[in-house]
């Protein structure tokens, strides 16, 4: 019996219900084993959830923001509170269109115990260049 939209929202941990093509995908892969595909034993690494998550690439400032602070185990409201910010601050930062300067980034990077850095990578090859954002 496939599961419901809200039955992989539960079980996934997901922020919003799966999309009918995305629900179908995985009531389809539901119970099948996963194969490492042609990847050798040996190259397999043992990561921890924290791991996993820290590894993940977020599409913007604040999908990290929101990122850390689901982890942090904070709801918005505890979250302004421990940060020094009103929890529509919080909100605001966390929207994935919030339009953030890089001294926002940086100050709240650091009320959440985290450093801010800008990364620019070259898209044809060459050297990277990272800066360190500054902080109240």
């Amino acid at each position: 019996m496939p599961k419901t939209a809200q039955q992989w929202k539960d079980t996934l941990g997901l922020d919003e219900l799966p999309d009918a093509d995305y629900l179908a995908l995985l009531n389809e892969a539901e119970g099948q084993e996963a194969s490492g595909g042609t990847l050798p034993p040996d190259r397999f690494v043992e990561m921890t959830p924290g791991e996993i998550a820290a590894a993940v690439v977020l599409g913007s400032a604040g999908a990290a923001f929101k990122a850390i602070r689901t982890a942090q185990g904070l709801t918005v409201r505890k979250a302004g509170e421990a940060w020094g910010m009103t929890s529509g601050r919080v909100s605001q930062i966390e929207a994935e269109d919030a339009n953030l300067y890089m001294s926002t980034v940086g100050d709240t990077a650091h009320r959440m115990g985290y450093r801010a850095k800008l990364l620019l990578e070259p898209l044809d090859g060459g050297p990277a260049y990272v800066a360190e954002l500054p902080h109240s």
